[in-house]
C-alpha cells in the first residue's frame, strides 16, 4: 500500500503543528509497513494507490480532479471552521458569490475524510453535506516522549511555577496580550516557538516585554526533548489563541497532567480538553483572573488523561493502516 502527501502550502514559507503533522503520520505509518511519503512532483514514475491531501484550499482542486481520473483514492485532513452560526452565514456567501466552488468540488471528490475531533467531523457534515460514514476521526499524533512517565527531564528554565505557552508567535495565538495578563496576574510565564514569517514586528513587541520583565522567557527553535523539558516542570499550561484546530501543547499538556487555560472560542471545547478553564481572548483581565484561578486550583482544570490516549502513536498507526485498507478493498 502506497500512501503519497501534499501539503497545505510550502513547509519553507509555513510550518506549523499541521505541517508537523504531515511528518509524524508518515512516521507512523511506515512504522505498520506502509509505503508513506510527500508526493514527488517532479517524477514521472510515481507509483501510488491513495493520494493524502492536507488542508481544504482551492489549489488542491485540479490536483485532486486529476488524481480521481487516474482512480486514485483521495484521503482529505482538513482545517474546517467550526460550525456556529458566522461560519455558517460566510459558507451560504461563499457558495452564493462563487468563492466556495473549487473547494466543494474537492469534497465531492473525497473519499474519505480525516477529521482530528468530533466537532471537525461534524462540521465536515452540517457546512459541506459530508457523508458520516466516510468520515474518520484521526486526533493530532503526540510524540511518545510526552507518555512516557519514566522519561528524564532536567530542568531548562531557571523559574520557579511558571505558565508555558508554546506555539509560533503571531496576533492569533495572543502571546502578547498573554504576557501582559501574566504580569498582571504576578505570574511567570515561558513562551516557546519561532517567530511566524512576516510577523516580525508582533515578535518584536513580545520580545521588548519579555527583555523588560525577568518573570518572562522566552525559548525558540527547541527540540521535542526540550519542549518535553519546558512542560515537564511547567505548574500549567496557557493557550488564549484566537482561533485554532486542535493545538498539540494542549494534548501535550492533558499527557503530562498539566492545568490548562484555553480561550472561550470553539475548539476549546472538542473532547480532547473537557476540563480545561476558559477565558475571554480580548481581554488581558480575564486571561490575568484565569491565570490566577489555574494556579490556585490546578486539579479543577486538569483534562483527565484517558482523553488524549487516542493520540498515541502506537494507537494511531494500526487505526490508520485499517482505514486505508479499507478504502482499497
Amino acid at each position: 500500500m502506497r500512501i503519497r502527501t501534499v501539503p497545505v502550502q510550502p513547509h519553507c514559507f509555513l510550518y506549523g503543528g499541521f505541517d508537523i503533522q504531515m511528518r509524524r503520520t508518515h512516521e507512523v505509518l511506515r512504522s505498520v509497513g506502509v509505503d508513506a511519503r510527500p508526493l514527488d512532483w517532479w517524477s514521472r514514475d510515481e507509483q501510488f494507490e491513495i493520494l493524502h491531501i492536507w488542508g481544504l484550499t482551492p489549489q488542491h482542486q485540479n490536483l485532486v480532479r486529476i488524481a480521481k481520473s487516474y482512480g486514485k483514492k483521495v484521503a482529505l485532513t482538513p482545517l474546517l471552521p467550526y460550525f456556529t452560526l458566522d461560519s455558517r452565514l460566510r459558507h451560504v456567501a461563499g457558495i452564493i458569490t462563487g468563492r466556495r466552488r473549487l473547494v466543494m468540488d474537492i469534497m465531492r471528490r473525497v473519499d474519505v475524510l480525516l477529521a482530528v475531533n468530533r466537532l471537525q467531523a461534524d462540521a465536515a457534515i452540517k457546512l459541506f453535506g459530508f457523508p458520516s460514514r466516510s468520515i474518520e476521526i484521526i486526533p493530532t499524533i503526540l510524540d511518545p516522549l510526552f507518555f512516557n512517565p519514566s522519561a528524564i527531564a532536567a530542568p531548562l528554565c531557571d523559574l520557579d511555577n511558571y505558565v508555558v505557552c508554546a506555539g509560533n508567535i503571531w496576533p492569533r495565538k495572543n502571546q502578547v496580550r498573554l504576557a501582559r495578563a501574566a504580569l498582571r496576574a504576578g505570574c511567570s510565564m515561558v513562551f516557546v516557538g519561532n517567530e511566524m514569517g512576516g510577523e516580525h514586528a508582533y515578535a518584536e513587541e513580545l520580545q521588548r516585554i519579555v527583555d523588560d520583565n525577568p518573570s518572562l522567557r522566552w525559548f525558540k527553535g527547541l527540540n521535542w526533548e526540550d519542549l518535553h523539558r519546558v512542560l515537564f516542570h511547567a505548574s500549567a499550561v496557557a493557550l488564549p489563541s484566537f482561533e485554532e484546530c486542535q493545538p498539540a501543547s494542549g494534548l501535550e499538556a492533558v499527557a503530562l497532567q498539566k492545568p490548562l487555560l484555553m480561550a472561550n472560542e470553539p475548539y476549546a471545547h472538542q473532547e480532547f480538553f473537557v476540563g480545561a478553564l476558559t477565558v475571554d481572548a480580548k481581554s488581558e483581565k480575564s486571561i490575568a483572573e484565569g491565570l490566577v484561578r489555574l494556579l490556585a486550583n490546578p486539579a479543577d482544570y486538569t483534562p483527565k488523561l484517558e482523553l488524549v490516549n487516542e493520540c498515541r502513536p502506537d494507537f494511531v498507526a494500526p487505526k490508520l493502516r485499517a482505514i486505508f485498507e479499507r478504502l482499497l478493498s
